[in-house]
């Protein structure tokens, strides 16, 4: 099975969670490319695509909003965001799911009005990326894509 990943990253953390999604995603056998979501201009050949973006005031990044829009009637498998406009977005391309990872803050990479919103809310510097969740999502996409035949038994005796 071929699958996309592609994510919108302003600072290049969400290109990272993207890249390990896809590494969890290329472990569990399937064929993956992982791009940037702007070097995206077609879907087809894909079985699946996970799409991601950095988010901002609580919106996506304009890429992510717009790819999602021009996608909105080929399938996805799964899709990834934050509260109202995930759902929509989500719901618009037939995305099985969303999910919210936290990000990292280092001012040195900030523009001066990044930087003055980050001052005004009181937001610390750090890496926030729950690196086992990220890798727990990119296996639930797998096992949700594997033939039955293939999928791990989680059981117990």
């Amino acid at each position: 099975m071929r699958v996309l990943v592609a994510a919108s990253s302003k600072h290049g953390a969400t290109r990272e969670i993207a890249a390990e999604i896809g590494s969890v995603l290329e472990d569990r056998g399937l064929d993956v490319l992982v791009m940037r979501l702007e070097d995206v201009f077609d879907v087809a050949g894909f079985d699946a695509y996970v799409l991601g973006s950095a988010v901002y005031a609580g919106r996506w990044m304009g890429e992510a909003r717009r790819s999602v829009d021009q996608h909105a009637a080929e399938p996805a498998e799964a899709g990834r965001g934050i509260r109202g406009e995930a759902r929509r977005r989500a719901r618009k391309t037939g995305a099985r799911e969303h999910h919210l990872f936290s990000g990292r803050l280092d001012r040195r990479s900030l523009g001066l009005g990044e930087r003055t919103v980050v001052r005004m809310v009181g937001a610390e510097d750090g890496d926030y990326r729950d690196w086992d969740d990220v890798r727990g999502w990119g296996a639930s996409i797998a096992d949700a894509l594997a033939p039955a035949s293939q999928r791990p038994f989680h059981g117990s005796t």
